[in-house]
């Protein structure tokens, strides 16, 4: 309900004005107009939420088409290849270039534009240096340790944290420990979606995990050139580095993924639960009007779908946001799927001319339709593809293409481009297209009309974080791949599954973003560390 502005005048004033003297009170005056303004404000704001709905709930919700002229009017550069990381571009902007070059904005500006955690370390801090009688030692009590006793020896003497040591002590091992938060030399890190706080133990003794964030230990002054981006540790260790350490990206098989079971909603028309939804409408397909079933799962990552699942009624059958752990089969009808890992997809349904598969931004270890038409849009084939007609775009199909499990041939039609296969035909023969002239692209003794724009292709090897189907960074572009796999999609992004996760250019954009916020000469590194995948340990008491 709004305010009566006139009553609260009314009740405001006159207590204001009877305890004025002959000068009047000017501050309780403009305390009370104060007041008032704040109730005006609060009421258009009010009003503002009810006509323009806040969706994401943080106060910075607007239309899309917005933001380039939020940016032009605030003198913003707009990087980041994903909605959240624009808004954020927008709504930091003043604070972000009140703080340029501090370590805070860093971080800041990581996290906001990269969307994924980061833990920095200056590179000056990493080279080792000559000691200076006029640098001041700060207390041990500043980097979380105890102090050391007046009476100590030299042995122990030489632990203390502040020093510029650079030679390891073998005795001690050097880790990150979960501490508690008032700890003076805590840090705070998200670690697999959980926070905890943090501060390294023993900084002088051996690195527990060499070149991770948990190694602070000092080396020489590496002078090679760093590329930004940095599976390797190439060029890191410099005065002139900042280096952004960040966990590898888990891709379609999170560790923490939520589960169910295919026997809980199999055979249902309508399941609404924590993690699943399930809704049944109808749909045209080929001609015919079947029936459409959605499986949607509800998590930040694919829900886990445990055990065998054989849907039997003609239908058309829709997976989205799903990490297919078993084998799935459909006898009748075809399957869409969107954000999906699969492990053994299967459809039986003979038809060449509609897709009995349809896939977009998916993570296959087995896909087979040897009677029908599969198409595949940024998906990623570990092990086996099998169909009877192939069209594929912007994928990473590793394993070699095949019609059915009879023979060798390829699919006998259909259409590769922007993707990676086994094998580059040469062009067919112009004065007879299906006379034979390579033998690993024949089907039913003629070539196959399969075509392959090789201009846009590539038979090199990817590099993935696993190849093992199941687990965290599955099918995921490991930093050392090579670029053609990295921006080698027909919109500059990335081939395979993740493309639209954008973890290659999400990556790119926050070095972009930072040459505007370092200091001149100084250069950003972000450093792929699997160590911030988990929770370091307790910290023990000595």
């Amino acid at each position: 309900m709004n305010p009566d502005y006139g009553t609260l005048l009314q009740t405001w004033l006159p207590a204001v004005w009877r305890e004025r003297d002959e000068t009047g009170d000017l501050g309780k005056l403009l305390a009370v107009y104060g007041e008032l303004l704040d109730a005006f404000h609060a009421t258009v704001a009010q009003r503002l939420y009810d006509s323009f709905p806040d969706q994401d709930g943080d106060g910075r919700h607007c239309q899309d088409w917005l933001l380039p002229y939020f940016a032009q009017l605030l003198d913003v550069r707009l990087v980041s290849p994903d909605e959240a990381g624009r808004r954020a571009e927008l709504a930091d902007a003043v604070a972000w270039r009140q703080r340029k070059g501090t370590r805070v904005s860093i971080e800041a500006i990581a996290e906001a534009v990269g969307q994924f955690e980061v833990e920095i370390q200056e590179g000056w801090k990493r080279v080792a240096i000559t000691p200076r009688v006029d640098r001041p030692l700060l207390p041990e009590t500043a980097f979380g340790e105890r102090a050391i006793r007046a009476d100590a020896g030299p042995a122990a003497r030489a632990r203390h944290p502040g020093l510029p040591a650079a030679t390891l002590d073998l005795r001690y091992c050097s880790h990150a420990a979960r501490c508690d938060p008032s700890n003076s030399g805590a840090h705070e890190t998200t670690f697999a979606g959980h926070t905890h706080t943090w501060r390294q133990v023993n900084r002088h003794g051996l690195p527990c995990a060499p070149d991770s964030f948990q190694d602070v230990s000092r080396r020489t002054v590496d002078v090679r050139v760093t590329a930004g981006l940095k599976g390797h540790r190439g060029g890191l260790y410099h005065p002139r580095r900042v280096l952004l350490y960040l966990p590898p990206p888990e891709g379609h098989c999170s560790a923490g993924a939520p589960a169910m079971n295919w026997s809980e909603v199999l055979g249902l028309a309508t399941f609404d639960g924590p993690h699943l939804r399930v809704r049944s409408t109808t749909t045209t397909w080929n001609g015919l009007t079947l029936p459409l079933i959605v499986y949607t799962g509800l998590g930040q990552v694919p829900v886990k779908m445990r055990g065998v699942a054989t849907f039997t009624t003609a239908a058309v059958y829709r997976f989205e946001n799903l990490w297919l752990d078993n084998r799935v089969e459909i006898t009748k009808g075809a399957a869409q799927l969107r954000n999906c890992a699969a492990r053994q997809f299967k459809v039986v349904t003979a038809e060449r001319d509609v897709p009995v598969i349809a896939a977009r931004a998916c993570l296959f270890k087995k896909i087979e339709a040897a009677r029908g038409l599969v198409r595949l849009e940024y998906a990623t084939v570990l092990d086996t593809l099998l169909a009877e007609r192939l069209e594929a775009s912007d994928s990473i199909l590793m394993p070699p293409l095949r019609k059915d499990t009879i023979d060798n041939d390829v699919p006998a039609a259909g259409c590769i481009r922007f993707s990676r296969l086994f094998h580059i035909p040469p062009p067919a023969d112009p004065t007879n297209p299906a006379l034979v002239n390579d033998p690993l692209w024949v089907s039913q003794l003629k070539r196959s009309a399969l075509r392959c724009f090789s201009n846009t292709c590539t038979t090199a090897q990817p590099l993935f974080w696993s190849n093992t189907f199941g687990q965290p960074g599955c099918g995921v572009l490991h930093p050392d791949a090579k670029t053609i796999f990295q921006s080698g999609a027909e919109d500059g992004g990335e081939l395979g599954a993740c493309h639209d996760y954008r973890y290659v250019l999400r990556q790119k954009a926050v070095l972009e973003k930072l040459r505007e916020f370092l200091p001149v000469g100084m250069e950003a590194a972000l450093v792929a560390d699997p160590s911030l995948a988990c929770a370091p340990p307790k910290e023990t008491k000595p």
